[in-house]
């Protein structure tokens, strides 16, 4: 890999089998390039279930920042440590540098780091109670965020849960604003930022309008507007 690769580049030599050219998928690579060349420092990418996000905003991402820049310390925290393990193993490089994976939740002390990804901090509905949205946003702000180094940046990649769900507590945070945010629901909404249609789908061979249709009726309305749609609702 030569140091002035994109990401998208990057993408396409190391999995070259994966169509790695669907709107939205080079819309988050847009995004993740701006943060490689040091123009966004918080990323939040909120997208659907089953959509490549952690294969490629995680796992590969990771990888690519390595690549670039050997000596880089990422810490990558998924929603277990079984999980952050095994993302690790996909995306970690053996020159220099430090890769750590921890599960949402662990402790941190001692480790700094220079990029921080956090993947799907929730992904079920049922551990949404008061009780873990809170205990999560406490673990990010004592343990994750005191954990960036100078200059260092972070990215949060999910989909959503709750109205309090990670990505919601940040957003109405004082810390919200300097947040740029990559909102992609499954389904095109007004003003839609990749200029689809109207119920449009992100990928409509996989998951077009009769698939989606189908999941909603399986999972309800409430779930269906904040894991596909990045909307969750007040119940």
């Amino acid at each position: 890999m030569t140091e002035d690769m994109t990401f998208a580049g990057f993408l396409h030599q190391v999995s070259p089998t994966y169509r790695w050219d669907y709107p939205y998928l080079r819309y988050i690579q847009r995004a993740l390039q701006l943060m490689t060349d040091g123009v966004t420092e918080k990323l939040m990418i909120l997208s659907p279930p089953r959509h490549i996000k952690t294969a490629m905003t995680t796992v590969r991402y990771a990888a690519y920042r390595r690549a670039r820049q050997p000596f880089l310390r990422v810490l990558l925290s998924g929603p277990s440590q079984q999980l952050a393990n095994n993302y690790s193993r996909r995306a970690a490089l053996v020159a220099g540098g430090a890769f750590r994976a921890a599960g949402v939740g662990q402790a941190l002390a001692g480790y700094g780091a220079d990029l921080i990804i956090i993947d799907d901090p929730i992904r079920l509905f049922d551990q949404a109670s008061a009780v873990e949205l809170e205990r999560m946003y406490e673990w990010y702000t004592t343990s994750v965020a005191t954990r960036l180094l100078q200059g260092g940046q972070i990215m949060l990649n999910q989909s959503r849960v709750h109205q309090d769900d990670l990505a919601g507590r940040i957003l109405k945070s004082p810390d919200g604003p300097h947040w740029t945010v990559v909102q992609l629901p499954a389904e095109a909404e007004e003003d839609d930022p990749l200029g689809r249609a109207l119920g449009a789908a992100l990928i409509p061979e996989r998951y077009g309008r009769r698939a989606l249709a189908s999941i909603r009726a399986a999972i309800g309305a409430d779930e269906y507007a904040a894991l596909y749609q990045q909307r969750p609702r007040d119940r």
